[in-house]
This record gives structure tokens, C-alpha cells and sequence, in this order.
């Protein structure tokens, strides 16, 4: 059974979410999870099923990762090249890592759950550990006017009130920037990954304050005129546009419809606006994670 929010309760977002994994040499492709004096806390966590032992890549190691790397993009390079001349369209490089932010636990270490024995953090579900869920098992993050839940394939696995979140931020050391931490009230964090940019940067306005839903009725008169007009060329079984006002006070209308393309189920539309109604740009910390 999908889960649905409670009578009274507004889903603000809803967005596939994992334990986040390390991108540098020393950590690629692992996790760890850790107390406060930053012991290993997996043995603790009841009922979580055995998993790979963290250990930091030694030098020789962190070679080998490197040399994989530079085989891998000289393929997808060529293979770009190859797709370019043959009509297709050119495969695009993964997006590289922002700024280093805490070495301690993003080369030297990678923890993605900061907890004592009590703290929020550690009541996180296992599902959320992609080494640890079945294959093509998907967990999803729910913001509500309420609540923050972890969702598995459709079932409610864990939640909070919104008043246990202290806070929320944008892990720029990560690919694409799309991971984020929340932390709680107790001071316990976990460090988690989306699969797009936007929606780490959204979920995290949203939780902070920078982002904030709106009606219709909040609009302005031109505002709602560009919304008709919208609404009204949606095709059959688009869903209701979800309408956000952004940090720089533009506002962003967005809805998702049936996909008539190869292999895509659904496609977003969308549109940014000025308070005329306008087509508008968004700014730095919008749609995507601020550089600065």
C-alpha cells in the first residue's frame, strides 16, 4: 500500500533518498557509521542486518580507484566522440565535487550516521544503506506540514516531527551536490544522497525556511493569469502544479505529465516567473546548490 499523508496534513516533497557514499579515494563506495567519540556503532543498531567493515583505502588503494576513474572517462570520452559522429547525442561527464568541507569525515573518515546510544539519528531505518536493501528496493524522503518520514517501496518506515529537525544543509563535497545533512534537535546527524541536485537543494530550503510552498491565492493577479494559461495546456493526467517560492523571490511552477517519449513514463514542465508573471531566471541557490 503507497503511503498517503493524514487528514489535515500537506506533502510538501517526496523524493528518492539513500545513505550518502564517499567520492574520495580514501572512501569511494563506502559508509560508516559512527558515536560521538566516532566509534563504529553497526553492531549496535538493532535489528540491521550484517554489512561490509569500513576500513579507509591505504595508499595502494586509493591508486587503484584513481587509475579506475581515468580508465572510465577515457571511455566515456571516446564513447562521446563515437556517439557525436554517429548522430546520437554526446554522453555528459559526471559532475565533479564542490569544495572540500570536512576532511575528518569526508576523505579521512565517511559517516553518514552521528549518534550516541538514544539519539534520533540511530532510529534511521537499514533500508536506507543501499549495500544493506534488496536489489530495486527504493526508499524515498516525505517532508509533510507534520513530518519527516522515510518511505520503503510505498510503506512508512520511520518518521519525526518537523520540530525535531535543528537543521539542514547542502553537503557541497559531493557529486552533482547532491547530498545533504539533517540534523536533529539532539545534535545526532545523518548524511544522505538524492538522485538530482534540485531536489537535495529543495528538500533542504523547504526544511530551513528558503523554500516555502504556496496557493494559488498567494500569487499575484498576473501570477495567477500565467498559472491558468499553464494549467489549462496540460495534457490528460498531468499532476496539480506544485508552486514554490524560491530564495530570491521568484516563484517556481512545476508539474509532471504522461511522457509520449521512448522508455519515459512521465516528464516535468515547469516554469520560473517574476512577480509580473514573466519568464524569470533563477538565481544562484534556487534550483540548484549554491556555489559560494
Amino acid at each position: 500500500m503507497n503511503w498517503h499523508p493524514e487528514s489535515g496534513e500537506d506533502t510538501l516533497a517526496r523524493y528518492p533518498v539513500s545513505f550518502a557514499t564517499g567520492t574520495a579515494a580514501s572512501v569511494d563506495g563506502r559508509r560508516s557509521f559512527r558515536d560521538r567519540q566516532r566509534n563504529d556503532i553497526e553492531a549496535e543498531l538493532p535489528g540491521w542486518p550484517g554489512g561490509n567493515v569500513f576500513t579507509v583505502r591505504r595508499l595502494p588503494g586509493r591508486i587503484g580507484v584513481h587509475v579506475s576513474a581515468a580508465v572510465s572517462g577515457v571511455f566515456a570520452v571516446a564513447w562521446g566522440i563515437l556517439s557525436d559522429l554517429l548522430g546520437g547525442s554526446t554522453i555528459n561527464q559526471e559532475p565533479s565535487r564542490g569544495k572540500l568541507e570536512e576532511r575528518e569525515n569526508e576523505v579521512e573518515d565517511f559517516p553518514v550516521m552521528w549518534a550516541d546510544a538514544g539519539d534520533i539519528a540511530r532510529t534511521l531505518p537499514w533500508q536506507l544503506d543501499p549495500s544493506r536493501r534488496p536489489k530495486g528496493y527504493v526508499t524515498e524522503v516525505v517532508l509533510t506540514t507534520r513530518r519527516l518520514l522515510v518511505v520503503g517501496d510505498g510503506t512508512a518506515l520511520w518518521e519525526s516531527p518537523r520540530g525535531d529537525i535543528l537543521d539542514a544543509t547542502v553537503k557541497r563535497f559531493s557529486i552533482g551536490r547532491k547530498d545533504f545533512r539533517v540534523t536533529f534537535r539532539d545534535g545526532s546527524w545523518a548524511r544522505l544522497t538524492t538522485t538530482v541536485s534540485y531536489h537535495a537543494t529543495e528538500l533542504v530550503g523547504l526544511l530551513t525556511g528558503t523554500h516555502r510552498r504556496l496557493s494559488e491565492s498567494e500569487l499575484s493577479a498576473e501570477q495567477r493569469e500565467r498559472l491558468s494559461s499553464f494549467t489549462a495546456s496540460l495534457p490528460a493526467g498531468a499532476t496539480r502544479p506544485v508552486i514554490t517560492r524560491l530564495p530570491s523571490g521568484r516563484v517556481r511552477v512545476e508539474t509532471t505529465a504522461p511522457s509520449h517519449g521512448r522508455g519515459a513514463v512521465s516528464e516535468s514542465r515547469g516554469f520560473v516567473m517574476d512577480e509580473t508573471g514573466r519568464d524569470a531566471t533563477p538565481a544562484p541557490g534556487d534550483i540548484e546548490p549554491s556555489k559560494a
